[in-house]
């Protein structure tokens, strides 16, 4: 004999397929609601993004100008360390 033949299993059953129908609207409306706030994050982030794009882009124009106004001093400094870097690779050597 089948599940379902007695009226208490068709009660059963329909309140199952009930429960069912009921979850899949929610689980459509979490989705929907997870997709706004991903979508949300996702602008979010863009924002945050462009922003440090700019903080960024300003940081490494100052830096160029500091290295162009002090060009001199900047080529001494980078002589300075591959002299020390060039002292301590030979001093490993022997």
């Amino acid at each position: 004999m089948a599940f379902g033949s007695t009226p208490m299993e068709r009660d059963i059953l329909g309140s199952v397929r009930e429960g069912l129908k009921t979850a899949g609207g929610r689980g459509e409306e979490l989705a929907e609601a997870l997709a706004d706030r991903v979508e949300d994050a996702l602008a979010e982030a863009e924002s945050r993004g462009r922003r440090l794009r700019k903080q960024m882009e300003r940081h490494v124009k100052t830096v160029d100008r500091a290295g162009r106004e002090n060009a001199f001093l900047m080529a001494l400094g980078a002589l300075g360390v591959g002299v020390l870097v060039g002292w301590l690779i030979g001093r490993e050597r022997r």
